[in-house]
């Protein structure tokens, strides 16, 4: 499954004035499994764009990832949102968020707040 995301993401960034971004997602019962996979499809994905980078955009890359390894830990087990980079909604999801390696209970999490926030707005509406 990785690999046939890592092919449709390479499609799509020699084709990236034609067709829109895919939005992608991997989603899994573990967080374990969630960030591993995401790890290892970042590393494929960095290893195939360093072909054709210069030595000044080397250095960038590594001092990112130096600075992603640096942001600290979390406990596992009770922060739910261990990806500060996500909004807590689905609808406010943007490209730069896809491809996205999230839990089941993430997901289901993003897609309640989103609908609470409908069903809340239609309730607000029909009362008036």
């Amino acid at each position: 499954m990785m690999f046939k995301m890592l092919g449709i993401e390479r499609s799509w960034e020699s084709h990236r004035e034609t067709m829109a971004k895919p939005r992608q997602l991997f989603v899994t019962q573990s967080r374990v499994l969630a960030e591993k996979v995401e790890e290892y499809f970042t590393k494929l994905l960095d290893s195939l764009a360093t072909a054709n980078q210069s030595a000044t955009e080397l250095s960038e890359m590594a001092s990112r990832k130096k600075a992603k390894e640096e942001q600290g830990l979390v406990d596992r087990d009770e922060e739910i949102y261990w990806r500060g980079d996500i909004p807590r909604r689905y609808g406010e999801l943007k490209e730069e968020h896809f491809p996205m390696f999230l839990t089941y209970d993430h997901v289901s999490i993003l897609c309640s707040s989103c609908c609470m926030l409908h069903i809340s707005l239609m309730l607000i509406i029909s009362v008036d």
